[in-house]
């Protein structure tokens, strides 16, 4: 597989941010401009590397969450990046027979989900080519080819949305497109937790890798008419703790997680 990605990589010289955070998570699937990227953000926030790990553990919480308490087996993943263990089928598949589908703009991100998404019958694992922006093609006949959408399916949103100036538009027609009972789970990075997170975000974004910042309010408009759990919007390490862990107490925490319910 390395000979056919290789190229690829090597074309492109820009650097991406699924490979940033692939470099800050430990991974191996980023180039010199990645690093140079990734030690930008650690110049201004020392902890990039631990909020990255927050965040990457905080979707097997999320996607336990999902499968043991509520019985969603099928997720859409949008946004999948450089697919790192434990794999979202793998999580989903401890409760039973998992339905994924990986999507991402990334043709090479991509094709590392595909050669990690082998899962043993009756489960079922599909790509497709697509992000935030293209709801139509995130529900369309590849992802249909998987998933039921008269069935609730959880959304993974995790570390995306950022990367696209208003992606209000897109996600309301996606959550219409989705049966009731259905999920959005949702990281976002954030500057309502510490100044450190802004000067990163402005030195990532003058460097050529643009970083939306959303604050606490934004975030929760993503889910509007949507049935907010576990404290609603919270900093990272935070959800799934309630109230008692008020947002701005997760001071590793360089985003916000919340997982929404349509009724």
């Amino acid at each position: 597989m390395r000979s056919v990605l290789s190229p690829l990589l090597e074309a492109d010289g820009a650097a991406s941010p699924a490979r940033v955070h692939d470099f800050l998570l430990g991974g191996h699937h980023h180039l010199s401009a990645d690093r140079e990227m990734a030690d930008l953000l650690l110049l201004a926030d020392p902890r990039a590397r631990t909020a990255a790990q927050i965040d990457h553990r905080h979707r097997e919480l999320a996607l336990t969450y999902l499968a043991a308490q509520h019985g969603i087996r099928q997720v859409l993943v949008i946004g999948c990046g450089y697919p790192r263990r434990p794999y979202v089928h793998q999580v989903v598949g401890r409760y039973g027979p998992p339905r994924v589908v990986y999507a991402d703009t990334d043709l090479v991100a991509l094709e590392h989900a595909r050669a990690a998404g082998r899962v043993p019958a009756p489960g079922r694992v599909g790509f497709v080519r697509a992000g935030v922006a293209e709801p139509a093609a995130l529900a369309g006949v590849q992802a249909r080819e998987v998933l039921d959408f008269t069935r609730p399916v959880a959304v993974l949103l995790h570390h995306t949305l950022h990367l696209t100036p208003d992606p209000t538009t897109p996600l309301t027609a996606l959550k219409a497109m989705l049966a009731g009972g259905s999920a959005l789970s949702i990281t976002h990075p954030t500057g309502d937790l510490h100044p450190r997170h802004v000067t990163a975000a402005a030195a990532a974004t003058a460097a050529g890798m643009p970083v939306r910042l959303r604050t606490r309010q934004e975030v929760e408009a993503f889910c509007e008419g949507w049935h907010l759990s576990k404290g609603g919007v919270m900093p990272t390490a935070s959800w799934g703790h309630g109230r008692r862990s008020a947002p701005g107490s997760g001071v590793s925490s360089a985003a916000y997680a919340v997982i929404a319910f349509k009724p």
